[in-house]
């Protein structure tokens, strides 16, 4: 068992395990089963544990914690003797990424790990200790896949004992697939300069490379060609009607557009500005195209959903319009009710369930009920924005929950910081629980989502905005669409 664990940890962490996708659920179904007794399994060291629990817990197998119980001494802490492993110590933090809100001793895992590692990496070989500050910064759980599995090849190659085969068949899908995202890329930059609203408005924010860095880093999988190129178009509509509403529409403008909206009809819009006016035309005529599309392929119900979703974006973007043009701060908690909608995360996810097959209309019905797993992956998303967007934000003139979390617990920015990234551990321990099987909706729409916040946590987390200043994130990009590894 331990080596089978260890060669699908190894499949997915090169990127390859979309190729053996039933293969690993299968073995990990099998090996579930017989999970039964863990005094079975004490002979297990702390690495091999920590490794079955966490690809159990990311395949939403409920695995118990009960398989640490051989770690703990009689105080409840975890032995001191463990401080000395540190691929055990490594394998045990990556694990405790995947708690949830009743796993107290991966609370207790998170904080011995950390120190340990932290204190014990400067003394260790090259390889383990270029594995121990990455993970240190970024844990894989919530790293975006395909750039993790950039990393990951080059740390198994040096690996003596590789396995020259797979690591071969790793550097040639990362290039097959770099390759079709190359050509992905030309067609959005192309639709990019196309549209109307960019040469009438010529400064705001050109990201089609972002958004579509955004759409990879969701959907890297390559029957998801589509759903890739229909989540990058959406995401760049979105960051151009998000400009309007946060920076440069008047409050009448700003009601005009929303009432437009409303009835999606594209009428009443005379008054409004050229660049108002165009972008909403961009807008109806890309949402048209995609509606007939649909409607061929009979799953309008999808498209229905995604255009309400549309209509509430913009409907709570004029509420929160509102309050900043107005100079009316509004509580924490009614920002973030809001917020969660104006971030565009259940549009975004509608967007990409729009060409995913198994996005059927049980998993659009399951969205609309507003489930636990996609109130904490929005609040994430607004959280982590914010996190990292509160100087951009402030600079144009937007508040953003940082400021109402300040106003409402009279604390300073640095506190209001350190709350709110315990509020994004929280989001986490929430959809890690809801991910666990029986789930409602198939497991590559629940990585959709979490992928989505993956990529969040990556471009916001060292609280700047690295979409609107990409420089941050473009490492991730040149490895993702760009940086060639020698075969």
């Amino acid at each position: 068992m331990t080596e089978r664990f260890d060669f699908i940890d190894k499949i997915e962490r090169l990127g390859v395990s979309h190729h053996f996708g039933i293969e690993i659920e299968n073995q990990l179904q099998e090996f579930f089963k017989v999970y039964t007794n863990f005094g079975e399994y004490s002979a297990y060291d702390l690495s091999s544990a920590a490794l079955q629990f966490r690809l159990f817990r990311q395949h939403g197998f409920n695995i118990s914690c009960g398989i640490f119980d051989q770690f703990i001494d009689a105080k409840g802490m975890f032995k001191e003797s463990l401080c000395n492993d540190t691929k055990g110590l490594l394998s045990l933090y990556e694990a405790s990424h995947v708690r949830t809100h009743g796993d107290k001793i991966l609370e207790e895992a998170l904080a011995f790990t950390s120190t340990h590692l932290t204190s014990g990496g400067p003394h260790l070989d090259s390889t383990l200790a270029k594995q121990v500050k990455h993970a240190l910064e970024q844990p894989l759980h919530k790293g975006i896949p395909r750039y993790e599995a950039w990393r990951y090849i080059s740390i198994y190659e040096e690996d003596e004992s590789h396995n020259k085969v797979l690591l071969r068949l790793a550097k040639l899908d990362y290039h097959l697939l770099q390759m079709s995202y190359k050509e992905d890329l030309c067609e959005i930059t192309r639709w990019g300069k196309g549209l109307e609203s960019v040469s009438k408005f010529p400064y705001a924010r050109d990201r089609f490379v972002e958004c579509y860095f955004w759409a990879v880093g969701t959907l890297y999988e390559p029957q998801h060609s589509l759903a890739r190129m229909t989540f990058a178009k959406v995401a760049a509509l979105i960051t151009m009607i998000d400009d309007i509403y946060d920076a440069y529409g008047t409050l009448d403008e700003l009601q005009i557009l929303t009432d437009s909206a409303e009835r999606w009809d594209g009428s009443g819009v005379d008054q409004l500005s050229d660049y108002i006016r165009a972008s909403y035309a961009t807008l109806q005529k890309f949402n048209k195209e995609v509606g007939e599309d649909l409607a061929k392929k009979q799953r309008t119900y999808a498209f229905n959903k995604y255009i309400e979703d549309w209509k509430q974006y913009m409907r709570t973007n004029l509420t929160q319009s509102r309050w900043f043009l107005t100079k009316e701060l509004p509580s924490f908690a009614d920002y973030i009710s809001n917020g969660a909608i104006t971030i565009g995360a259940y549009l975004i996810a509608s967007a990409g369930f729009l060409d995913m097959d198994s996005a059927s209309e049980d998993v659009i019905n399951w969205m609309s009920t507003n489930p636990k797993l996609m109130v904490a992956y929005s609040t994430h998303s607004r959280l982590i924005n914010d996190y990292g967007g509160h100087k951009f934000d402030k600079e144009r003139g937007s508040s953003t929950a940082l400021e109402c979390f300040m106003k409402d617990h009279n604390i300073s920015e640095e506190e209001a910081a350190k709350k709110f990234r315990e509020m994004i551990e929280n989001t986490w321990k929430v959809m890690n629980e809801e991910c666990l099987r029986p789930t409602p909706i198939p497991r590559d729409g629940l990585k959709m989502l979490l992928n989505v916040a993956r990529v969040g946590e990556t471009v916001y987390k060292h609280r700047i905005d690295g979409f609107t200043e990409p420089h941050v994130i473009k490492d991730h990009i040149r490895a993702m669409l760009v940086d060639f590894m020698s075969i």
